[in-house]
């Protein structure tokens, strides 16, 4: 006999792995592009990058970026009881990555509010809700 399992996962951890997924999803592709030279940069956007190595970029934004989305997404997913700090890493890293962005580059785009938004999103429905606490009749007199 076949028995099969199934298990609801909480709407906060689903949207937390589709959130993740497709975060980590954006780092990888975009560290791809940097490492083959697909994403063309201005010659002023090379410069400014840490020894003017889009290859180095790359390798950061996959590490930095995408390996701890991939990692929040997988944990969510499997409704891991360390979701919740996991998100929280993930999603200081990733707004961390966006500040660097800014601070390095000094170029805004239109994908960096975006990434900030997804990233407090991450954070935000990563936690748990706070439990709900019925009134004791000491606290209501």
């Amino acid at each position: 006999m076949i028995s099969m399992y199934v298990r609801r996962l909480d709407p906060r951890r689903s949207i937390v792995c589709l959130i993740g997924g497709l975060m980590a999803t954006w780092a990888f592709a975009g560290a791809l592009g940097l490492i083959t030279g697909a994403v063309a940069l201005s010659p002023a956007t090379v410069d400014s990058l840490p020894w003017q190595s889009p290859i180095l970029a790359g390798v950061a934004l996959a590490m930095v970026v995408g390996v701890p989305m991939t990692v929040v997404a997988l944990a969510a997913a499997q409704d891991d009881p360390r979701t919740a700090r996991t998100a929280m890493i993930a999603a200081c890293a990733l707004v961390g990555w966006i500040l660097l962005q800014l601070v390095l580059l000094r170029e805004l785009s239109w994908l960096q509010p975006v990434c900030v938004v997804f990233a407090v999103a991450v954070a935000a429905l990563g936690t748990p809700p706070p439990l709900y606490r019925k009134p004791s009749d000491r606290e209501t007199r």
